[in-house]
């Protein structure tokens, strides 16, 4: 292959991985179309009546929910490392955008409408400049005992924000914690018609999951309440309905009233929230990837997160991520490829253009069903006491951002739940071990003579192995360890020999404290030895100037070669 050949292949490689369509598109299977086609149609039965409730959760009309999907279902189909993914509204993210756009402005109002519009776009730009500088490493940041009482936090917030429309009347200033006293002191203004409404609803969904999980129980059970409203006129007896929805596509394009100011004034609360919809969505996408052997690209997905809320902004919708139940049914149904995605999002666009009529009579109390049986199955406190038996720290940390987003709202538990878990990070790399070694008889291998009492040690000579990374936070410790160890061994040891097998990095404060440690070290006649120092750190230790005060040949290439060399001297 010439020069120029290569250079073409490495191009179409290089926009192959940035562009996935291009790479599975030209490949398609049409023994696939059946499964993709039938995968298609259960997601529309699905996204249908939860987007539109979702569009709720988030304070826009319910309209948008379905103007949401499908630029954004088209944009991760384009831009998606993952074939399976779902994309679309969510109720997670939507209560998130709710609680950041209700404290800029009144929920319903024509400005809370064009700032929800505005923080889906600076989303979609946050995610796409951190896919650009590759930044799909924040995927690992976000710890499983936190994410996990997320989830369940959020869900009981959207539980408890969606029973006004079970019961027909929404207390003024209703949050969750004090209001929801004012809920429950509220309480005789239920409107009981809307009551049995809602109750009936969530009968259907809850026993349709359990006797015929296969049949789309959303979509069945929203049509039976349409049909219910109409014949019996819901709107006279005082239950509140959907009303019109408009027909016809959104109006694409950026909102009027969205500038400078705009994008500033979301840009806060966009930061949580983009992390979330990546977070969410990459934990979604790796979880059915490792059970079909595949490998997903985070950067890649922050780009195709990032472009599917720019396409849910350009149709003046919400923020948009991932979904597990729409994810697990598509897999369910055969889906193959993200022709799933692209059949679905016309489906979509064809009921937003011929069918909203169809929802007229709609009772926003089975919306308010359909939305609290979707979130149901994540109100699932095993997943925090799981915890309990593993660590005590990841338990604090999962009850912590359970209670945080109760407390203090989404956003703010999920930042103080994320600090909780720097620091839970921080405090684990802190707090490491240092060992004194032995070697074990008949080898020449060394252990920790704590757990190999039979190991052979050295008179003079101290072998010690401090078993992390050795940096700012935890450099004091190591030497107040070694200390003691001198302190406590004896004879006195003439030359501590250092194994750096399982230190991977040092850091600045380290190489310091290390020359400060030899020079006092060799006041009180001791020498430091090396052994085992990987490349990486040994190249610190060198521009740290450590090698000035311990000359090369004290770094060994094993502590065999160490305890040889001092043997030797003796």
């Amino acid at each position: 292959m010439t020069t120029t050949e290569n250079t073409k292949h490495t191009l179409m490689q290089t926009v192959k991985s940035s562009v996935p369509i291009l790479a599975w598109l030209p490949t398609y299977q049409k023994q696939w179309l059946r499964g993709d086609v039938i995968a298609a149609l259960t997601l529309w039965a699905l996204l249908v009546p939860e987007a539109m409730a979702y569009a709720g959760i988030a304070g826009m009309p319910p309209e948008t929910g379905l103007y949401a999907a499908p630029l954004a279902l088209i944009a991760y189909a384009i831009f998606g490392s993952y074939r399976r993914l779902n994309v679309g509204p969510s109720s997670a993210v939507a209560a998130l955008s709710f609680s950041v756009i209700a404290g800029l402005a009144v929920a319903g109002s024509p400005e809370f409408i064009t700032l929800t519009i505005v923080l889906a776009f600076v989303v979609g730009i946050l995610l796409i400049i951190a896919g650009i500088l590759r930044l799909g490493v924040l995927a690992d940041f976000l710890s499983r005992p936190v994410l996990d009482g997320f989830v369940v936090g959020v869900a009981i917030s959207i539980v408890i924000g969606q029973l006004d429309k079970l019961v027909g009347f929404e207390p003024e200033g209703y949050d969750f914690v004090p209001d929801v006293l004012q809920f429950l002191a509220h309480i005789g203004q239920t409107s009981v018609p809307t009551l049995i409404v809602g109750l009936i609803s969530l009968a259907l969904l809850f026993g349709m999951h359990k006797y015929t999980p296969k049949l789309p129980s959303s979509l069945i059970v929203l049509f039976l309440a349409i049909a219910a409203s109409t014949l019996f006129d819901f709107e006279s007896l005082g239950i509140h309905i959907v009303g019109e929805i408009p027909a016809g596509l959104p109006d694409f394009g950026i909102p009027q009233g969205m500038g400078l100011s705009e994008v500033l004034t979301v840009l806060p609360g966009a930061l949580g929230v983009a992390l979330v919809a990546f977070v969410e969505s990459v934990a979604i996408a790796r979880a059915y990837a490792t059970k079909h052997g595949e490998e997903v690209d985070a950067n890649q997905e922050l780009i195709a997160i990032g472009a599917s809320n720019l396409g849910s902004g350009f149709s003046g919708a919400f923020v948009v991520d991932g979904s597990m139940s729409r994810t697990s049914a598509a897999e369910t149904s055969g889906a193959q490829t993200q022709m799933v995605s692209l059949i679905t999002a016309a489906a979509i666009l064809i009921t937003a253009v011929a069918l909203t009529p169809l929802f007229y009579a709609l009772p926003e109390a089975t919306l308010g069903a359909i939305v609290i049986h979707a979130v149901w199955k994540n109100i699932n406190f095993n997943n925090i006491i799981k915890y309990r038996y593993i660590t005590t720290l990841d338990f604090v940390t999962a009850s912590v951002s359970l209670i945080g987003v109760l407390a203090f709202g989404l956003l703010e538990g999920l930042i103080l739940a994320t600090m909780l878990g720097l620091v839970v990070l921080l405090i684990n790399t802190k707090h490491r071990n240092t060992a004194v070694l032995g070697r074990v008889p008949e080898t020449n291998v060394f252990r920790n003579i704590e757990h190999f009492t039979n190991g052979e040690t050295f008179p003079g000579l101290l072998i010690l192995r401090f078993d992390g990374s050795l940096f700012f936070a935890n450099a004091h410790d190591f030497v107040t360890a070694t200390r003691r160890v001198i302190a406590k061994t004896e004879p006195a040891p003439e030359v501590i020999l250092f194994d750096g097998e399982s230190m991977n990095n040092i850091d600045a404060t380290a190489v310091i404290t290390l020359k400060e440690f030899q020079d006092q070290l060799l006041d009180m006649g001791v020498r430091l030895r090396f052994a085992q120092v990987k490349t990486s750190v040994m190249e610190v230790m060198e521009r740290g100037g450590l090698t000035e005060s311990v000359p090369p040949e004290h770094f060994y290439p094993s502590v065999q070669a160490g305890v040889d060399a001092y043997l030797a001297e003796q």
